[in-house]
């Protein structure tokens, strides 16, 4: 791909010349690339599946440019060569990451980033018995961290279920059991011990 500025020949023209390259302009500059060209008949199992992820993409992508209050949202976090239908779509593509859960006497502190936005954290905790005693929103405390402040004030065999999504919806789950009295919990994903604290390992799930 060729980035040009100003060319005495070419300045101004844009297009699809003889099939082999096009041109357009971003941001002032002219570019030249190699002209696309379809495949003939379907792709692997990969390549179709990576086609269908982007075709959803785009949907979200239309349905941000359609809402002023999205396209707000993503309009601000623009930089370089970006624009709100790419940025869309690379959100959309992404899930948000769970970096840490930290307990504390001042509560629940969740690190969570997305290459985007993250756009709410939610906080649940169950009993031993697996019974859900309270859920909640996590409030955001700065880009990173977010804070929850749990009603039950004791909670040793307590397992906190914390859930990170982002604007598409996409979704992190990370789980923690606190250290207490010997209880069994329904299994819901395979754990691994971490000290006093038995962590389970992240899960991700992408809205497609």
């Amino acid at each position: 791909m060729i980035q040009q500025g100003f060319n005495a020949i070419s300045s101004g023209a844009r297009g699809q010349f003889g099939k082999q390259v096009v041109v357009y302009y971003r941001y002032g500059k002219q570019i030249i690339a190699k002209a696309p060209r379809k495949r003939p008949g379907r792709g692997t199992h990969g390549q179709e599946r990576t086609k269908a992820c982007f075709r959803e993409g785009a949907h979200w992508s239309a349905k941000v440019r359609k809402s002023a209050q999205l396209h707000a949202v993503y309009k601000q976090g623009l930089y370089g060569g970006l624009n709100v239908h790419n940025l869309a779509i690379a959100d959309f593509l992404q899930a948000p990451v769970i970096h840490g859960v930290e307990i504390g006497d001042s509560g629940i502190v969740v690190t969570a980033t997305d290459n985007f936005k993250v756009a709410s954290v939610t906080v649940r905790v169950y009993n031993r018995n697996g019974q859900l005693v309270e859920s909640g929103k996590a409030a955001p405390e700065d880009r990173d961290a977010w804070r929850y402040v749990p009603g039950k004030q004791h909670l040793d065999g307590c397992r906190i279920v914390v859930s990170a999504k982002d604007l598409p919806g996409n979704e992190a789950v990370k789980e923690m059991v606190i250290a207490g009295e010997s209880v069994v919990y329904p299994p819901a994903v395979d754990v691994a011990a971490d000290g006093d604290v038995v962590v389970a390992a992240t899960t991700v799930r992408l809205r497609l």
